[in-house]
This record gives C-alpha cells, sequence and structure tokens, in this order.
C-alpha cells in the first residue's frame, strides 16, 4: 500500500512515532493532497462500508427470522448492554483517553509506549472482567426476584448470555487504538466484519429448522439464544485478530516501570470521557428502555398506571424495540462509514498538533478542525435529506423478508425520518468532541453531554404521546443538533474561532447542492411511492435514488469546486 507523505509542518518522525501529521497546515485550500487524514478517512471508510454492509445483512436476516416481534425484541434489548460498551469504548472515550497519551510517548519515549500499552491491556482485564461478574449477579438477581414477565424474563436472560462479550470487546477497542496511532487503521476497522459473520453463520444455523409461520416460541427462542452465544464467539475471535495485529509492530510486556504518571493522567481524563462521548448511546439506550416499558407487553397490563390513572399505552406495542433498531441501524450506516470514520481518522492528528503548543502548531490545530468539519457536513446534510428522502423504499428492501412485513418496514421508516434528520449533527459533534479531548479538556464535553442527556429524556417523555415510536428519534435528532451549536462556541476557547469565511462558504455550497438533490429526486418519490410498489420496485426506486442523489453532489461538487470532494477524492492512502 502507498506510504503517507512525509510533508509536514512537524518535526520528522522519530522511531516509534506513528506516520501521521495535525492536518493539512494549509494545503487544504489548494494543492491537491488535501488534509493527510483523509486517507486514514477514505480506508477506515471502505472498511467501514464493509462492516455496515455486512452488519445490514445480519440484522435483516435476524429479522426476517424473528419478525418484529417479543423475541427479536428481547434480543435487541440483551444485546443492548455489551454493545454499549462496543460503541462507547470502540468509539469513545477509552480510545480518546488512550490515544493522545500513547501518541505522546510514542513522539517521546517509544520504549515506555510500549510498557504503557501494555500495562493498560492488563487493568482493563482485571477491571472489565470484575465488572462482568458482578453484572450477571445482578441481572441473576433482578430476573430472579423482579416479578417479570415472560418477554422480560427472555431480555434478561439474553442479556446475561452477552454480558462476557464486553472485557472483549473493550480489549479491542483499546488495541485498536494503540495500532491507530501506530499507523495501522485497517485492522480496527475490518474487525466487526467478523462480528457480523459469525453471527451471520449463526442465524443460519440456528433458524435451520424453522417452519415459517408456523414455527412454535419455543423453538425461537432456542434460536435467539443460539444467536445470542454466537457473539461471544465473535468477540473471541475479534482479540485474536487484534493481537495478531498489535504484535506484528509491538510487542507486550510485563515491564511497566515508568508508565504509573501518564496511566494516572490517563484514567483523570477518562472518566469524563465516558460521559461525554456516550450521549449517543446513552440516548439510544434511553430510547429502548422507553419504548419497552412503555409499551403493552403479552402476560402484561392493558392499560399503563401513571400517577394512580389508568392510561393507553403511548407506544404502540414492544416490537417497536425492533423499529427503533431497524432505524438506528440504516442512519448509523453513513453515520459510520463517514462520519465517525472521519472522526476516527482525525483523532491522532488533533492529538499530534495539540501537542505542539507553538503558533505553528494551534494553527495546525485549528485547520484540521475546520477540514473535518466542512467534510463532515459535506457527506452529513446530504445524508440527513436523502435518508429522509429515500426511508420507505430502504427499509423495504433492507428489512421486508420473511416474517418482516410492508407494515413493519412502514413503522421503522417514520422512526428513521426523526433520527436520520440529524446525520449531519451526529457525525459534527464526533468531531467536536475529539477536537475537546485532544486539547486535553474532558470536562466541557462532559458538562454538555449530560445536559442534553437530560434535554433528551424530556423531550422522549414528551414526545412519545404525540408521535409515539418516532418521537424517540425527533427527541435524539433534536438533542444532537443543539449539541453541535453549543459545542461550537465553547470550542472556541482551545482554537480561536472554529468557523470562519472558508467553513461558512463550504457550509453553504454543501446547503445548495443538498436542496439541488432535493429538487432532483422529490418529484420520482412523488409519482412511485414506495409503498404503493413491490419489493423489487421498491429496489429499483431506491438505485435512481441513490444514483440520482449522488450524481447530483458530486457533478454539482465538481462544478462549483467544491474543496471537500477534491479532499476525498486525491486522499492518500494509509500504511497498513
Amino acid at each position: 500500500m502507498t506510504e503517507p507523505s512525509h510533508e509536514s509542518t512537524l518535526p520528522p518522525t522519530p522511531a516509534g512515532r506513528p506516520e501521521t501529521s495535525p492536518g493539512a497546515g494549509g494545503r487544504g485550500e489548494s494543492g491537491g493532497g488535501g488534509p493527510r487524514f483523509v486517507g486514514h478517512a477514505v480506508l477506515v471508510s471502505a472498511l467501514t462500508l464493509l462492516s455496515r454492509v455486512t452488519g445490514l445483512l445480519r440484522d435483516a436476516m435476524l429479522f426476517a427470522s424473528f419478525g418484529r416481534g417479543p423475541i427479536a425484541s428481547a434480543f435487541v434489548i440483551g444485546f443492548m448492554v455489551p454493545n454499549l460498551f462496543r460503541r462507547l469504548f470502540g468509539e469513545g472515550a477509552l480510545s480518546s483517553a488512550f490515544i493522545p497519551a500513547y501518541a505522546e510517548l510514542s513522539r517521546n519515549n517509544p520504549e515506555v509506549a510500549k510498557r504503557f500499552s501494555s500495562l493498560c491491556i492488563g487493568a482493563l482485564l482485571v477491571v472489565t472482567a470484575g465488572l462482568t461478574l458482578l453484572g450477571e449477579l445482578g441481572l441473576w438477581l433482578f430476573g430472579a426476584y423482579a416479578g417479570l414477565t415472560e418477554d422480560s424474563v427472555l431480555a434478561v436472560r439474553l442479556t446475561m448470555l452477552m454480558l462476557p462479550y464486553m472485557p472483549l470487546i473493550c480489549l479491542v477497542a483499546l488495541i485498536g487504538g494503540a495500532l491507530q496511532v501506530r499507523g495501522r487503521f485497517g485492522p480496527p476497522a475490518a474487525a466487526p466484519v467478523l462480528m457480523n459473520l459469525v453471527m451471520i453463520v449463526a442465524i443460519v444455523f440456528a433458524t435451520r429448522g424453522f417452519s415459517g409461520p408456523d414455527t412454535s416460541d419455543e423453538l425461537m427462542r432456542s434460536a435467539i439464544a443460539l444467536v445470542a452465544v454466537s457473539v461471544l464467539i465473535a468477540g473471541v475471535l475479534q482479540l485474536a485478530w487484534q493481537l495478531t495485529a498489535l504484535l506484528r509492530v509491538e510487542g507486550l510486556t510485563l515491564d511497566v516501570s515508568g508508565t504509573a504518571e501518564p496511566f494516572k493522567k490517563m484514567l483523570w481524563v477518562m472518566g469524563p470521557m465516558v460521559l461525554g462521548l456516550a450521549v449517543f448511546q446513552v440516548n439510544a439506550i434511553f430510547d429502548m428502555l422507553i419504548a419497552w416499558g412503555f409499551a403493552p407487553k403479552e402476560g402484561g397490563p392493558a392499560m399503563l398506571s401513571l400517577f394512580g390513572r389508568e392510561v393507553a399505552f403511548p407506544i404502540a406495542d414492544a416490537g417497536q424495540v425492533v423499529s427503533l433498531a431497524g432505524a438506528q441501524r440504516l442512519y448509523q450506516f453513513p453515520l459510520g462509514v463517514f462520519g465517525i470514520a472521519i472522526a476516527t481518522a482525525i483523532f491522532p492528528a488533533l492529538a499530534f498538533a495539540a501537542a505542539d503548543r507553538s503558533e505553528q502548531g494551534r494553527t495546525a490545530f485549528r485547520t484540521t478542525l475546520q477540514q473535518g468539519l466542512r467534510l463532515s457536513f459535506f457527506i452529513g446534510l446530504p445524508a440527513s435529506v436523502g435518508l429522509v428522502l429515500v426511508r420507505v423504499p430502504l427499509t423495504r428492501v433492507v428489512f421486508e423478508h420473511g416474517r418482516f412485513e410492508l407494515s413493519d418496514s412502514l413503522m421503522v421508516a417514520g422512526v428513521l425520518a426523526g433520527y436520520a434528520s440529524a446525520v449531519w449533527a451526529y457525525s459534527m459533534t464526533h468531531i467536536l468532541t475529539r477536537t475537546f479531548y485532544a486539547a486535553g479538556d474532558s470536562k466541557t464535553p462532559l458538562r454538555v453531554s449530560m445536559t442534553m442527556v437530560v434535554f433528551n429524556v424530556a423531550l422522549n417523555l414528551t414526545l412519545i404521546w404525540p408521535l409515539g415510536a418516532a418521537g424517540l428519534a425527533w427527541s435524539t435528532a433534536i438533542s444532537a443538533a443543539c449539541q453541535v451549536f453549543i459545542l461550537l462556541l465553547l470550542v472556541r476557547h482551545h482554537v480561536g474561532p472554529p468557523v470562519d469565511v472558508s467553513v461558512v462558504k463550504g457550509g453553504m455550497r454543501t446547503a445548495a447542492l443538498t436542496a439541488i438533490m432535493v429538487v432532483v429526486l422529490y418529484p420520482v418519490i412523488h409519482i412511485y411511492p414506495a409503498e404503493t410498489l413491490s419489493w423489487s420496485g421498491s429496489a429499483l426506486l431506491l438505485s435512481v435514488m441513490v444514483v440520482a442523489g449522488a450524481a447530483v453532489m458530486l457533478v454539482g461538487g465538481w462544478f462549483a469546486g467544491a474543496e471537500e470532494l477534491r479532499w476525498l477524492t486525491h486522499g492518500r492512502k494509509a500504511s497498513s
């Protein structure tokens, strides 16, 4: 694979230092190279695309086999806790706390960096194993003595089966952070594909005895338990994959001398980071729990008791948990492929730029942030609008198979409209939050995130009454948009004004291109409503709209001279 360029505003790379640089250092606006992190972002995006495609296939097979009923909902609830740690640590706090400390040590003292990574891996294994044991005990007591319905008991049992995935994926995330600093972005981005493939095989194996609509609940419950076990198998394979990649570039050691100070520093900042980066994951969990708790369940009461009064449930049925999970999977597709990929690739560059206290380093820090914001908005805004426009044919094509029917697809589409409206905001928040962490400020995003969690829960409990499950999605989107604007105001303390003339012009150009895309696509969806078409007709409509929308953005961006498009098409690949 092509080696990245070494032209940089920083001193030459010392031994052990990853082959990354803080950013373009002014080349973002001129020259064909684009910002340096774009090459890594392209690689991460490509591998994340494969991960998201296999993830969509996994969920489509799961919902087709088990439908939008209580068994699939119980699995979604059970997978929620370990999946929270995957997202929180794989895309969040652990990596965000570890990467700056490890990058600084790699730059100044590679041998201590090796000891530091070994200490972190060992400590993480001990802590997460202990948390898993406590969690299993708590879940057992809850299931035994809480007087749960049959569906809720299944959710608790599946959670207990999948909880040991937590320490596995935390170790995978930590090792992935070390590999990213070493300039190896491929293995961490490819690891999720292993999980999806293992679960796909498990779904095929577990459902081989199904007999269509007549399949008994007992058989379906046994099958979903096998799928849950496959999550653990996937975790073991992911860990082996990451360890093999790490040992190729850096060994492990039992000698941890000289690591006490950086380890304490990492722990000090990691606590606030856990909450600061967890806002999306916490909001998603609240969405699921509210959808489960405010919906009628088999064997439970027909009315909701609220402040001593009997009222109708605001959520139609517990199957709306599956609607939320399906909608989240769809909107997270562009977010993961582009938004989080850009944030993942840019973070080491931000960390190195922040470590350079000179005026040149401060300029590189601000420039890298601005380029990340522009790229996020250039991809995120049309993705938001496009997903809203194609929500019905998209949900039909992806999920409408087997037990998943047209009515189920329309429910997912209604929820997707809310979530998808803020893909641009989710993407920009990842960039802004990592900017604070690169600057050593974990308290500001913590305060903002906690405020947004409270705000989101308040909106949830308000909007579910008029909008049902869709109100949960709109609450998340509104909270994300508010968070972006607040973070933009507060990040000035570290980088100066984050929005300059180039950012404004880039944003206006992106908005104009997106408006043109709407003008082109809306008549198509109006003339050929997807809910009246066959599955194959929906697939054709979706293909036409995706190609047409992409063409508008690419051709329009080329004619408009969008620098963001040139950065993406000329970004150099990272070494693997």
